[in-house]
């Protein structure tokens, strides 16, 4: 994960000298995220968890549409509830999971005006880590689900001077995780982590 990052930011320097064609700048901002799951009845998400961000972008411009890579330091998370009738439980169990992983997304983008973009492309990330408040469910984590994802972002921007401002959905195109155990049970799944991104950047050059 160290050499991805670094790669970009060597790749973006080198490109930096292009001047007006090529900037580079740091990113902070804030998430909403939720875990959704899309094949089992029992298993679904709740409550959504607000997060945070902070990273590098590059952007290189051509022909009014430009390619944006970045390295993102995300903290994201959200819920997972069984229905309490799966369970033999009185009350639905709830399982309250964080993540904190490296995002790197690619955007392909264009300018409508003179401030407004549109931009999509995929994301790749890469967990770091998790936080449980359920002691039981770290190892479930650690051996269940992926280290790393593919997923994608969309979204509009709006540059003011050396300013950007980003407003993205992304959603994992690929499983986060497969399984998920509650009161002694263990239930197959399709997890995602699905999140609204807005960001701040600022373009040193």
């Amino acid at each position: 994960m160290k050499q991805v990052c670094l790669v970009l930011i060597a790749v973006s320097l080198s490109f930096a000298s292009y001047g007006q064609f090529a900037t580079l700048g740091p990113k902070i901002g804030l998430n909403r995220s939720t875990l959704t799951e899309r094949d089992v009845q029992a298993v679904a998400g709740g409550e959504a968890a607000v997060g945070f961000h902070a990273g590098l972008f590059a952007r290189f411009s051509v022909l009014g549409f430009y390619i944006q890579p970045e390295a993102m330091f995300t903290s994201s998370g959200g819920e997972i509830v069984i229905d309490s009738d799966d369970v033999n439980a009185n009350v639905d169990q709830i399982k309250s999971l964080r993540y904190n992983k490296i995002d790197v997304p690619v955007m392909l983008g264009f300018k409508i005006g003179p401030l407004l973009r549109l931009n999509a492309g995929p994301s790749f990330s890469f967990l770091l880590n998790s936080d449980v408040r359920d002691g039981n469910a770290q190892q479930e984590i650690e051996e269940n689900y992926s280290n790393a994802t593919v997923g994608f972002q969309a979204g509009i921007g709006v540059d003011i001077s050396k300013i950007n401002f980003d407003l993205r959905y992304e959603n994992n195109l690929s499983v986060l995780g497969d399984e998920v155990s509650f009161g002694g049970q263990t239930f197959n799944t399709d997890l995602r982590n699905q999140l609204w991104i807005l960001t701040v950047g600022y373009e040193l050059f």
